[in-house]
């Protein structure tokens, strides 16, 4: 009962401490919505980077696309929905990542 107790009790202060992992993705790893999603809305654009996220059990997927000095960041949900996009610059697509 102890060792269960215990291993809840870490497993709960793991996850308050590390609230967000973000770990990187290869592109042949993205589900195929958000693939079809950034082909046909993103035409000629490529992607940068691509980040699995998972904060505190909500996953979303972050995805930097670029075409020449145009730079998106691409939020999607869990299913591979498109959730929204923002302007950036090429250097918030280079984030470290955690595993």
């Amino acid at each position: 009962m102890k060792k269960a107790l215990l291993i809840f009790l870490l497993g709960l202060f793991s996850t308050i401490i590390f609230a967000q992992t973000k770990t990187e993705l290869k592109t042949v790893e993205l589900q195929k919505p958000i693939s079809e999603y950034i082909s046909k809305n993103f035409a000629g654009y490529n992607i940068v980077k691509a980040f699995k996220v998972d904060e505190k059990g909500v996953i979303t997927f972050d995805i930097c696309v670029s075409k020449d000095t145009d730079h998106e960041k691409l939020f999607f949900d869990k299913d591979g929905k498109f959730v929204r996009k923002e302007s950036c610059t090429n250097e918030c697509c280079q984030g470290s990542t955690k595993k």
